[in-house]
Order: structure tokens, then sequence, then C-alpha cells
């Protein structure tokens, strides 16, 4: 009988009793982790790095805890997507990955796989072959096992809503075998109800220094898991495109609203661990509607380094707090407007739109719609007057992409701007949330403006309608074909300076003036903004080429510096200090920076795919296997593929951008510190928030130079 280690964190807490019984099924043993103490939080080292959630750093510690208790072999699953319209959040779905990069000790991590959202049961093979690591061949008695293993979890989350149990309390009882044969007893009156909302792996763990208990002392309380499913998600219809919010979430934010709208809780608490990216959107959702019902609302955050005696002086602050006067007339307010809909009344007559960039799209998408006879207002560039406009509105623990956007749409608002045009499209990422949450912002300072969401079409048979609707919208109703050679005319301006840019990334290396190529690339830039047709694009593209070539060079043994990431950190340059152009201003080394992510390079992947882009994906996706593999989303697998292509095409180091709070790069981060030693790689993460200053920038990268440039030398010696 093969033992297995459970580590007591994560998906313990949504996904035990499924685990236990598949596990037990086939006569295996699941042994869970001790409850957190003091001596498993000193464990959380075990994780490489400090930019992941508590939550992941706690998951590190309990598979210690089992590693060292004589334990070879974890069950960490990889929670894709346990409902078909969904996913679950980048942190469940690369988890198992970064803690088996971690192991040195020869342990092993089974990872299981959960994916409902693409519609197959490829996913049941995982399970099939977890049951042969547990000595069962037959995978007719596996797939039994697993069938067995979902109605006990589906029961087990109808007796939690039934008798209105918390997680620590179900689990006990589930464990003594007790929980089957409750029999619900009649809720007992109290002076006050209280709504405690947060993640169970937050709010049962120590790390949150016993606050359920503490909240009980005020009254009764109501928390997420006591809301049947069914109902969390009926709340979540009201929600533009609510049913493709992450799941957990989704639970986590129907419930909340269903306690909200129909006023059983006198007063309600979010619980959220540091730097949970999930959060940061729900959040919002929650501050509205309590404030809308007149319900008193606290946001608490909590981390390993959280202390009781201010933890407690918060609740006993908050619970001293009056009702608020309800600012909804109706206390069961029907719906929540749909966010991607005009506001009703008399609308402007000139219609103007703007729109957010990342690095020169902006310039791409203005041209196109000016082909349709759209009047654009020039986008504004990352400044520190953006960042500032966006930064008063945005939820704390949102990424920088979503604060400098948000600024750059506030900017445009001051200046006119009748519409504003985003891109959307529900994954594991944020980025498909942003522009619900800014339009919400937005107009809570009163702004009047329509939110265009262009998503993706695909899969055609649901989403092409919604797409046809947008770019009928942001073309102003033109017809198909002056649509389509108005996207042939802006993709020709966006692939030509892609291209460009990649020679100046060649130029900088070898130029024996410093600062030509640069000069020559920014007026290409001016002139293929000013450019009537795409032709003449084609034209000044190769006269750009014709005269780079022409460019006095010198003899010189560049490093070369791969650079990979978030893609709007990358190419957003103020963002990330002009990092290519600090490393091109080098001289002692010369750099070659390789940047292979670019607008081009997506669009050809994702929307209009070529053979060259799609050969050159799976290439990225296979290398990233071994290490990541499943997509987390974002580009997270794509920085681990580029990472270990690295090596055999020639480049000397790696610079990983990532913005503060980034989940899918957080997922790679992790992993790239196993990378660089395997791979005997150098790899400098730099995390950019709107605190990153020029001069820490510069003596890093530097001394990560200087760190390529003596093994270079060494190399050449050898």
């Amino acid at each position: 009988m093969l033992t297995v280690g459970f580590p007591r964190a994560m998906s313990y807490y949504y996904l035990y009793p499924f685990f236990r019984t598949f596990v037990e099924s086939l006569g295996g043993k699941l042994v869970v982790s001790p409850p957190t103490t003091k001596a498993t939080l000193n464990k959380m080292e075990f994780c490489p790095t400090d930019e992941p959630c508590v939550a992941v750093k706690l998951l590190f510690a309990h598979a210690k805890e089992l590693l060292d208790a004589g334990l070879d072999y974890l069950l960490i699953p990889s929670l894709v997507s346990v409902e078909p319209e969904n996913f679950c959040c980048p942190k469940f779905i690369g988890a198992p990955y970064m803690v088996h990069n971690a192991l040195r000790n020869g342990g092993r991590v089974f990872i299981p796989y959960i994916d409902l959202y693409h519609g197959d049961t490829r996913w049941q093979e995982s399970f099939v072959a977890l049951a042969r690591e547990l000595g069962v061949e037959s995978r007719e008695q596996a797939l039994q096992a697993l069938k067995h293993a979902l109605k006990v979890q589906a029961a087990f989350e109808e007796a939690l809503a039934r008798f209105k149990l918390t997680y620590a309390e179900a689990y006990e009882l589930f464990d003594q075998g007790k929980l089957w044969s409750l029999s619900p007893s009649p809720q007992k009156g109290a002076e006050s109800t209280i709504g405690v909302v947060g993640h169970p792996y937050v709010l049962y763990d120590a790390v949150s220094l016993g606050l359920v208990p503490k909240v009980k002392e005020y009254g009764r309380v109501i928390t997420p898991e006591m809301i049947p499913f069914a109902v969390a998600r009926e709340e979540m219809k009201d929600i533009a495109e609510g049913e493709r919010l992450w799941s957990f979430e989704a639970h986590l934010l129907g419930a909340a609203l269903h306690l909200l709208r129909h006023r059983l809780v006198d007063r309600l608490i979010l619980v959220s661990s540091f730097e949970c990216g999930p959060e940061s959107i729900v959040e919002s959702f929650i501050e509205e509607e309590a404030q809308r019902q007149g319900i008193p609302f606290l946001l608490l955050t909590v981390d390993e380094h959280t202390g009781e005696a201010g933890l407690v002086t918060r609740i006993e602050a908050f619970m001293d707090i009056a009702p608020l006067k309800s600012a909804a007339a109706d206390p069961f307010p029907a719906t929540t407007r749909r966010l991607s809909t005009p506001v009703p009344g008399p609308q402007p007559k000139t219609m103007k739109v703007g729109f957010p960039s990342m690095g020169h799209l902006d310039l791409a998408i203005r041209a196109a719609l000016k082909e349709c006879g759209i009047e654009c207002l020039p986008t504004p560039r990352a400044s520190k007057e953006i960042l500032e406009l966006g930064k008063e509105l945005s939820p704390e623990f949102v990424c920088l992409p979503f604060v400098i956007t948000l600024g750059q749409m506030r900017y445009l608002l001051d200046r006119g701007a009748t519409h504003i045009l985003m891109v959307g499209g529900k994954g594991k990422c944020r980025l498909g949330w942003y522009a619900q949450i800014q339009e919400k912002l937005l107009r809570k300072l009163g702004y009047d403006f329509e939110m265009i969401i262009i998503d993706s079409p695909v899969p055609f048979a649901t989403r092409w309608g919604k797409f046809r609707e947008a770019i009928k919208k942001a073309t102003g109703n033109a017809s198909w074909w002056r649509v389509i050679r108005a996207l042939y005319n802006g993709y020709h301006r966006i692939a030509a300076i892609d291209r460009a840019e990649k020679e100046v990334h060649r130029l900088r290396a070898f130029e024996r003036d410093p600062g030509t190529a640069d000069k020559l690339f920014k007026k290409f830039v001016r002139e293929v903004e000013r450019a009537p047709s795409s032709q003449v694009v084609r034209e000044l593209l190769e006269d750009f080429l014709d005269t780079a070539r022409q460019i006095p060079v010198e003899d010189t043994d560049p490093v070369r510096v791969r650079i990979v990431g978030e893609i709007w950190v990358v190419l957003e340059q103020y963002v990330n200090l002009e990092l290519e152009r600090m490393l091109g201003r080098s001289t002692d080394p010369r750099v070659w920076v390789d940047r292979e992510i670019s607008v081009t390079n997506w669009f050809h992947q994702h929307i209009f795919p070529t053979k060259e882009a799609l050969r050159r994906r799976e290439e990225i996706k296979k290398a990233a296997e071994p290490y990541l593999g499943i997509e987390v989303g974002g580009h997270g697998h794509v920085s681990i593929g580029l990472t270990v292509l690295a090596k055999q095409e020639g480049i000397d180091g790696i610079i990983h951008l990532m913005p503060f709070t980034c989940m899918p790069e957080i997922v790679a981060q992790n992993i790239l510190v196993r990378l660089s030693e395997k791979l005997d790689l150098p790899i400098l993460t730099l995390i950019i928030t709107d605190q990153t200053g020029e001069a820490g920038i510069e003596t890093r990268v530097e001394a990560f130079l200087d760190v390529l440039k003596e093994r270079k030398l060494i190399k050449g010696r050898g």
C-alpha cells in the first residue's frame, strides 16, 4: 500500500474529501500534514522566492513537513478548471510545479489535474496514471474510484450548506465519520450576524490567528461555504460574464452578494492574503454592494507577519461601527448594471474614441479606426502623471498594467473621450476583468462614457456575436470590407515597427557611435504614424533597413541578453525604465538584446496564425513542459520555455520582467530559480512597481552584466 502526503494547504481546503476518497478507494493511504504551527511557518523558506501569497508559501512549508517526516511521495493537484465555463487562479494551476522544481531530496510530486473547461475527459487520464502509481493497473477501477470520489465531494459540499458548517468543522466530522449522520438543527438567535468571506486556506489556517473564533465572540458567523453553490451562482448572473470568474472566487463573491443583497448579515468582513491577485478584482464588487446596502464592510489582509494585537484592534473597532444608511431605495436590488452597456440618457453626437496602449500598439489602432472615419484621441504615454491618475482609484494589490491603463482612460475622458476601447477575454490572468472594474471605478467619479470591450471571437459559436457587435460599435458601424482593410492597415504598421525595433536591438551592440540607431528608429516611428497607406509603410521599412545597414559598426563581442516576462511590462519603456536602451548604452560589455515577445508575434500566434509562429509556439510549450506542464495564463509558460531554449540559442543571460502581484509570472519566477541552477544560466528578475527607481535597476543590471562579461571571458579562455 503506497502512502502519499497531502499538504494541508490550498487544494486541501477545497477538495480533501475528494482526494482522500480516491486514494483510499484504490487501497492507498493519504497522510495530511499537521495543522500549521510556528515551526511550519519557519519552513516557508522552502519556497525559493518571496513573491507568492502566503497560501502558496504555506503549501511549500507543509510539503517540507511531509518530506521531513519521511514521506517520499506528495500529492499536489493542478486545478486548471473545476467548472466548464471558467478557470482557477494561476497559483492553483502552477503551485504543484513550483514545489516539484524545488525538491532536492529525491522526493516526487504526483500532479493529477482537473480541467473541465475544454469539454473533454483527457484530464481523467492523469488520475488513471495516479492509480498506477498507487499500484492499480486497471483503468476501469481507477475511473470507478474517480466517480465515487466526485460523488463524495458533492455530498460533502451539500452538507456544508445544509448544516451551516465551516470547512474546519466539517473536516473534523468527516474524519470521524460523523458528517453523514448529522441532522439540521435550528439556528439560534443572536444579537448580530457577521459575514466572514475569504478563502478557507486563509480563514481556517493558523496564519489568520483564529480570526473566525474571534469574530464569533460578537455574534453568529456566516461563511461562503454555508451558501449553496446554486444560490451563489445565481447572484453572479447580475455581473457581466460573472460565470467566467475564477471558480473559487466566483463562489466567494456570489455568497457575499447574496448575504448583502438579502440583508442576511449586519456587517461583512473580507479576509485576503497579501498579494492575492483575484481578491483585487473581487474586492471592488463586494465593497460597492456593501455601500449600496448600507452594511459596514471591512477588508482584512493577512500574511505570515500579521500581528494578533493589530488584528484584534481592527475587529474591535469594526464591531463598534453603526450600520450605515442604505444608499439603495430598494433593499433587494434585482441586478447590478451590466458594465458594457451605455449609460441611459442623451449621448453626444460626436464619437471620440480613446484607448490605453501597450508599446506602439495605439499607433496601429488609431490608424485602423481613422480608416473607418472614427475620431481618436492620442493615447498619453505612461508617465508619473498617468500613474497617479490611476493609482488614486485602483485596488491595493492590483498589478501595475491595470493602474497605468486606468490612468490613461481617466486622462482621455478628461479631454473629451466619449468611448473607451479596451480588450477583454476572461481567462486565467486578471486582464479579462480590467475593463469591467475600471469602468466601475471611473463611473464612481461621475464620468459618463461607453466602454467598448473587444473580446476574442473564439469559439465562434458562442462569442462571435459579441465580438461582431463590439467591432461594429468601435468602427461606427463601418462595412466589413472597410473594417478588414482598416485592420490590415493597422497590422502592417505595428509589424513594421516590430521588425525595425528588432534591427535596432542588434545594431546597438555593434554601432560605432551609440545612439545612432535610436535616432533613426524614432524618426521611422513618426513617419509610420503619418503614412497614408500600407504600401507606404512597407517602403518606409525598406528604407529604414537600407539606412540601418549603412550605420558604421565596429567589431565587438557582445553578450546576448534575452528579455522575457509579462508582455505589457516588457513593451512599455517608461514602466521598465527603458531597459532595452539601458542595455544598449552599455559599452563594457556591449549587449545584444533578444526580445521575442512583441505585438506582432502575439498576433501571429493567437489571431491570424502563421506556420512559423505556430511552430515556435509549440517549441516553447514543449521546452517548458518538464518544468511547467500546464499553461498558467499570460506569458508565464512562455517565460519558462524561452529560458529553457536560451542555452541552445546562444543566449548568455535572461532578464525576467514582471509587475508586482502578477500571478502567472509569480509562478514562472519561482521555477526560474531552479532553472538558473540546472541550466547554469544567469537570470535576473526585476519586479516592477510604482515605486521602482531607475538607480536601483541600473545598479542591478550593471552587476548582472558584469557577471555575464566575466563568464564570457572564462568561457573564452576555456
